[in-house]
């Protein structure tokens, strides 16, 4: 008997889980958008005080080389076309060289003040655009305009990183970050990539008969065409993660569409489009390939096949205690939320982005020396990007559920206390922070 009830419990567990989060009711929001526009601003000075503290840091302190060394090879981008070919040549992704080149040169802001200023208003840009993702799937759920819940959720995930517990296993060092503070060409192709990934969100639900949670009319194939081609331009590694998810997520629901009760030619007509629409992204990938392997500072190496986990095991011993410990709340939502990552747009998008990232990280590599350098950790630090800021959509829409007992708000306080102690361990993860707070 006990055995049946325990089975019934899961079951009615794993349908109430599985239920669209707008079937759910919610408490209702004070309403005050000054507030929240006040509030919204006041996190994103916020973040730009940080980030930029951060950045100046890693420009001068000794031994953290990636920001200052970015910022010295912006240098080399002039508008003579041979000097700017040359300097492209060596790194096709610069976006992010170009704009602090601008500062520096046409502003006249000194050079590392310049690569700080560029670096904080790319966290200030991702900041913003995870907040209206926030903000988007809030309103469509609820119905309700809460723009401070999404600005704080957005705030939270600007600093989240691998739980900090160096004593716990030799796997520590071994872990990885949603938000690598240390480069700024991956912190500046985030908030491209999300938005590509919003507009991927909006086609899909589209042909499932869903109304469009980001962008109206009829752009999106544009709008994905244009934010996926900026995030490859300033790193592509956000793309090598979240294209071959989105393949993966439109043949399953080529598979399915029957069962589910959607047209085929619908999924269709939006699969070749997407694909049309990736086409100069696709193209500038490749050059980019070809430019570094064939003629650029990579010449003699190539992006190789390796042995499951052999460049993860440069870093860690123990992979698995290194995912746990980096991942904590994502999975901790998945296993409380298994419905709503099975069910809804984003958050199977969600998963599947974070998997091909690990795979990915997990069996490629480059030939030479390149290998210790472990560049595709950075197609799964784009998957942790997306799975952590869908978990915490998730644990915002729980928060705004109408109260549930005891047993709600004893989940409830875990889940912020997980997500909190992740965000603490990103604040001090790198030792720079101890001379600035």
């Amino acid at each position: 008997m006990k055995t049946k009830n325990l089975g019934r419990k899961i079951s009615e567990w794993i349908r109430q889980s599985a239920e669209d989060p707008s079937q759910a009711d919610y408490e209702e929001g004070v309403r005050a958008p000054q507030f929240s526009y006040i509030f919204c601003a006041g996190l994103a000075l916020l973040v730009f005080v940080l980030y930029y503290r951060v950045a100046h840091a890693f420009c001068t302190v000794e031994g953290l080389q990636d920001m200052k060394a970015h910022a010295d090879f912006a240098m080399n981008f002039y508008l003579k076309p041979e000097i700017f070919f040359a300097s492209w040549r060596r790194v096709p992704h610069m976006l992010w060289h170009l704009i602090v080149k601008f500062f520096q040169s046409r502003v006249h802001m000194p050079l590392l003040a310049a690569a700080s200023f560029t670096f904080s208003l790319f966290g200030v840009f991702s900041f913003a655009v995870t907040a209206w993702f926030l903000y988007g799937l809030l309103h469509v759920y609820t119905g309700q305009k809460r723009l401070g819940m999404a600005s704080f959720g957005s705030f939270s995930l600007s600093f989240v990183g691998p739980l900090a517990m160096e004593w716990f296993s030799e796997a520590y060092p071994g872990q990885f970050t949603p938000n690598p503070l240390h480069n700024p060409t991956h912190m500046a192709a985030k908030g491209f990539g999300l938005l590509a990934m919003m507009a991927g969100i909006d086609i899909i639900r589209r042909y499932h008969g869903r109304e469009t949670v980001f962008f109206r009319g009829r752009r999106l194939y544009l709008y994905f065409s244009v934010f996926s081609f900026l995030s490859a331009l300033t790193k592509p590694t956000f793309m090598y993660m979240l294209l071959p998810a989105g393949i993966i997520l439109i043949l399953l629901d080529l598979l399915t569409c029957t069962r589910k009760n959607i047209p085929m030619k619908k999924v269709w007509n939006a699969a070749w489009k997407m694909a049309v629409a990736t086409i100069p992204t696709c193209a500038y990938i490749l050059t980019e390939y070809i430019v570094l392997f064939f003629f650029g500072n990579e010449q003699g190496a190539s992006v190789v096949l390796t042995k499951p986990l052999e460049v993860w095991h440069l870093y860690s011993y123990d992979v698995p205690t290194s995912i746990l410990l980096g991942m904590f709340f994502p999975i901790w939502m998945l296993v409380t939320n298994p419905g709503y990552f099975y069910k809804t747009t984003e958050g199977r998008l969600s998963v599947l982005g974070y998997m091909m990232g690990v795979l990915e990280f997990s069996v490629l590599a480059e030939s030479g020396s390149r290998m210790d350098a472990a560049n595709f950790a950075w197609c799964m630090m784009s998957g942790m990007t997306i799975y952590f800021a869908v978990s915490v959509c998730r644990l915002l829409l729980s928060t705004m559920q109408k109260k549930q007992g005891g047993r709600h708000a004893a989940y409830l306080i875990c889940s912020w206390f997980l997500l909190f102690l992740h965000v603490y361990s990103g604040l001090s993860m790198y030792n720079v922070f101890a001379g600035m707070l």
